[in-house]
Formats: C-alpha cells, sequence, structure tokens
C-alpha cells in the first residue's frame, strides 16, 4: 500500500477541518450561539406563516475570473460555464455549492449576455465559492485569436506525429499536442458559428 505524503496528508485534513467547520456555521454560529434553526423547522414554521417563494433576481450572476502565471486574465459575469475538467465536463451555475477541481487541457465555454463565448485553456486549477468562480491556467487563449486553417494544420502535425511516435516519451509529448490542437480547433469552429 502506498504512503501519502505529509503534505498531502496536511492538505486533506485541512480540508475536512475547513468543510467541517462551515457545516458546524451553517447551524451554530461562530461564537457558539445558536443563529438560525435548521431547515426543516424553518420550512415547517413556515407552513403556519405567509413566506415568499425564492425567485432568481436577474442580476443572480457568476463572476468568472480566468488568470494565467504571467498575469492575464479576464473578468466576466456570465450565467453559465462549462469546464474541461480531468474528470470529464464540469458545469457551474450561481450558487453552486462550493467545490475545487483540477482541469485539463480543452475548450472552457461561458455564457455571456445569453452568447456562448469559447476559451482554450491549457490545466489547472478551478475553484467556486459565492458566486465567485476563480480558474487558474497553465496558459489560456481566446478563440477570437485562433486562425481556422492554422488550427486544422497544427491539428494534422499533431496526429502525424503521434503516429510516429516510438517511445513514451515521444507519445506523451505528441498526446499533449494533439489535446491542445484539437482544443484550439474546437474552439476556432465554435467561434466561426456565430
Amino acid at each position: 500500500m502506498a504512503r501519502s505524503s505529509p503534505v498531502v496528508s496536511l492538505m486533506l485534513l485541512g480540508l475536512v477541518a475547513l468543510c467541517g467547520q462551515r457545516f458546524l456555521q451553517s447551524f451554530v454560529g461562530p461564537s457558539g450561539t445558536t443563529q438560525r434553526a435548521p431547515s426543516v423547522a424553518r420550512r415547517a414554521e413556515a407552513e403556519e406563516e405567509e413566506v415568499e417563494e425564492y425567485v432568481p433576481a436577474p442580476g443572480d450572476r457568476l463572476k468568472l475570473k480566468v488568470l494565467s502565471p504571467e498575469g492575464d486574465g479576464i473578468s466576466v459575469a456570465c450565467s453559465e460555464v462549462i469546464l474541461p475538467s480531468a474528470t470529464g465536463q464540469l458545469g457551474i451555475l450561481a450558487n453552486h455549492a462550493p467545490m475545487m477541481s483540477a482541469l485539463d487541457t480543452g475548450v472552457l465555454r461561458f455564457k455571456e449576455d445569453g452568447k456562448w463565448k469559447p476559451l482554450v485553456v491549457t490545466g489547472g486549477f478551478a475553484t467556486v465559492d459565492s458566486n465567485q468562480l476563480s480558474v487558474l491556467v497553465n496558459d489560456f487563449e481566446k478563440a477570437e485569436n485562433i486562425d481556422m486553417t492554422e488550427a486544422q494544420s497544427e491539428m494534422d502535425s499533431a496526429t502525424s506525429m503521434l503516429e510516429k511516435a516510438d517511445s513514451k516519451k515521444d507519445k506523451l509529448e505528441a498526446t499533449a499536442k494533439v489535446k491542445r490542437a484539437a482544443a484550439r480547433l474546437q474552439a476556432a469552429m465554435f467561434a466561426s458559428k456565430k
């Protein structure tokens, strides 16, 4: 059985403590006094009183921030985001539960003013908390900056490189290039449909 490093153990312990603290504070205030009744009790009390139903406000939006190590970034208000997570596509809407996810190379799409806009991202992490989605990536590229013919030739080149790869190292490098080329081509095609 593999042993985990002390750093990983400390990170997991901190995450468990943070989640437990947030869960506890939802029922008991930070000072230890009860701030509000559990949701079941509130619903039972609401049957006796007249309570307005929650209707999302038009401004109920998600703030998206994409940052790279070079300091480049974008910051927009949007209604939906689809992330290329390491385990598949991940959709984020307003009022999403707090979470953190690893990102893979792919196309990040966000819906701004009713229109989908793509970004090519090359790995990183995303965190969601309080209607704020922070995306830290190794690199990103806007779809409007991608030339379709250049992206297609890059895809052809990367595919032939993968077919010719002999060693594991060459195959890994070629696979990464194919992923990036495919993401660039997909984003360029998506942007050309507008």
